[in-house]
């Protein structure tokens, strides 16, 4: 599995637009072959911090995501609506799930 998780802070004046927006894109990327899960979060404390967790078969299937036309239309769309200095993205490995020994 190759496994996304980020935290992004959502400029306030398009905090509307994103969450319309990232939803659209998360049921696209759901449909995609290689996506296990792609899952968008809010922060209960703060609705401007919205946190992705993607889960792909493997790193292949991520790249084949990131080439999508959906992708590239939301990147694009999305660019300016996010603080990019906040932003945190990290990749993970399972450590115990309830799916494996």
């Amino acid at each position: 599995m190759y496994i996304i998780f980020s935290i992004n802070k959502i400029k306030a004046e398009h905090l509307d637009a994103f969450v319309r927006n990232v939803s659209l894109h998360a049921r696209k990327s759901n449909n995609e072959p290689g996506c296990v899960r792609y899952e968008v979060l809010a922060d209960t404390s703060d609705p401007r911090t919205i946190c992705l967790h993607e889960v792909f078969v493997d790193e292949d299937a991520f790249h084949a995501h990131m080439a999508a036309p959906h992708y590239v239309e939301w990147m694009q769309m999305s660019k300016d609506w996010r603080h990019s200095e906040q932003r945190i993205r990290r990749v993970l490995r399972f450590l115990h799930t309830p799916l494996t020994p």
